[in-house]
């Protein structure tokens, strides 16, 4: 089935690696009649001005999203909102999805940011791309006056930036505990990119067009079921269809306890530290190093040769995390051909929970020069898109980053992401002749905000804009 990318928006076959400026404008339609109204009249102009995903490279894009509470707003029909999944139509910050993402203590909602109870709601995502700084400017001064014109509120304005990185990454950026980031994504089937794979690279990483794009035909062979508006007269059955969900977590990163934890735990009796032993345990904690290189063709230095090779399995090249931790972060987030005493079918498995990943760092590097003694705030606008929240970004989350019991382990979660109990999480290193315990594990990562977003195809933005309300 061919994919219509000239109904599809660009940010499901793109992150715009190429363009350096973004701006992520969270909105609210007001509750004043007429509102709503304005707030259509503005989606029916920007649809022509979206970028598609067949769109040759251009010096400007912009995309759209929406909440659940979003939809509500714009006057989609009660009935109509009964289509969409469960988890979008709650949204990211009920309290027994919290569980669900280990959104518990310091992560709660309560402390968000935005996104959270008792804060102003959240109901249209505009992202913003540009090439250079002066397109940036221009693009952003023009979508904030129309935004003005058609009684948008810009709750909160997320500006990501780009930080100097390791020249060997390429189109890969690099994120704020120093590890290059983006390397291991899915191919979508029918985006034309699967032409460059064959072989066993072909089944690790070209993933069905459903699994991203509602409508099409996904991991299981079925088509991805969409949402409809049966209650509008006109093409409202297609609604959802080229559409996708959006996740989107505000995450800050705790730098400054990353690297004195590192310290602390690669001192030797007489407490000296080694740059080392602290970057090898760091690719531990990740299960790369930094370069991107893989621990499983080498845990013994940094090869910056390797940092974009994706061409391996954990069945074949470290069966027994003598490499690569089992516990680690990325071998939790995508465990390949690893869960199972049959390397194709755990392949196949762990192919049903794959994310296209979209996310670019915010705030200055650690060290730079700052106002005041309060260190500012930096991290990961984390932004993935799945047709299956529920399959794909929570079963991550909640099964494979979350569970202390993943893979056999006992009482260890993902030692990078995850909000730590107290006393610390823990992490086993496997190695020769006996295993190491890393212990005190700290939180690195704090949820700061967070939201699901339904990212839906052109035509259906241009309907949401004739709506009759």
């Amino acid at each position: 089935m061919q994919l219509e990318r000239d109904d599809i928006q660009g940010f499901v076959m793109s992150g715009y690696g190429h363009m350096h400026r973004a701006a992520y404008l969270l909105l609210r339609v007001g509750e004043a009649a007429g509102d709503a109204p304005r707030a259509r009249a503005w989606l029916g102009d920007l649809a022509p001005r979206l970028t598609t995903s067949e769109a040759p490279e251009r010096e400007r894009c912009l995309q759209v999203a929406f909440t659940g509470e979003g939809l509500r707003a714009l006057g989609v029909h009660a009935d109509d909102l009964a289509t969409f999944p469960a988890p979008f139509r709650e949204g990211m910050a009920v309290e027994h999805r919290t569980r669900i993402l280990g959104d518990t203590g310091g992560n709660h909602p309560r402390g968000w940011a935005w996104g959270g109870p008792g804060g102003k709601p959240v109901h249209v995502l505009l992202l913003v791309f540009a090439r250079d700084d002066a397109t940036f400017a221009s693009v952003e001064a023009e979508e904030r006056a129309l935004l003005d014109a058609a009684g948008l509120e810009v709750v909160r304005q997320l500006t990501p930036e780009r930080l100097p990185g390791l020249e060997n990454v390429g189109k890969f950026g690099v994120e704020h505990f120093g590890f290059a980031d983006g390397m291991s994504q899915p191919v979508v089937r029918g985006s034309g990119q699967e032409a460059k794979l064959s072989g066993d690279d072909a089944r690790r990483h070209v993933i069905e067009a459903g699994e991203f794009v509602l409508g099409y035909p996904n991991g299981y062979a079925k088509l991805t079921p969409w949402p409809k508006l049966a209650t509008e007269p006109d093409g409202g059955a297609d609604f959802g269809r080229n559409g996708t969900y959006l996740v989107f977590r505000h995450l800050a990163q705790d730098v400054g306890a990353f690297r004195e934890f590192l310290q602390s735990q690669s001192a030797d009796p007489g407490g000296r530290t080694s740059a080392e032993e602290e970057l090898r345990l760091a690719a531990k904690l990740v299960g790369r190093w930094q370069s991107g290189a893989p621990l499983v063709k080498g845990d013994h230095r940094d090869d910056p040769d390797l940092g974009l090779d994706n061409s391996f399995g954990y069945a074949e090249w470290d069966p027994h995390g003598l490499r690569c931790p089992i516990a680690s972060h990325v071998r939790r987030t995508n465990p390949r051909d690893s869960l199972g005493r049959k390397p194709d079918k755990a392949l196949e498995l762990a192919n049903l929970h794959r994310i296209l990943r979209r996310g670019r760092v915010f705030g200055p590097p650690f060290g730079d020069p700052h106002e005041g003694d309060v260190e500012p705030e930096r991290g990961l606008h984390f932004i993935c898109l799945n047709a299956n929240i529920e399959r794909q970004f929570e079963f991550i989350q909640h099964t494979w980053c979350n569970n202390p019991k993943f893979a056999g382990r006992y009482d260890e979660q993902d030692p990078l992401i995850t909000y730590q109990p107290d006393g610390g999480g823990r992490l086993t290193i496997q190695q020769t002749p006996v295993r190491r315990r890393v212990v005190d594990i700290p939180s690195f990562v704090t949820t700061r905000g967070g939201a699901y977003f339904f990212l839906p195809g052109i035509r259906a933005v241009r309907q949401m804009g004739a709506l009759a309300g």
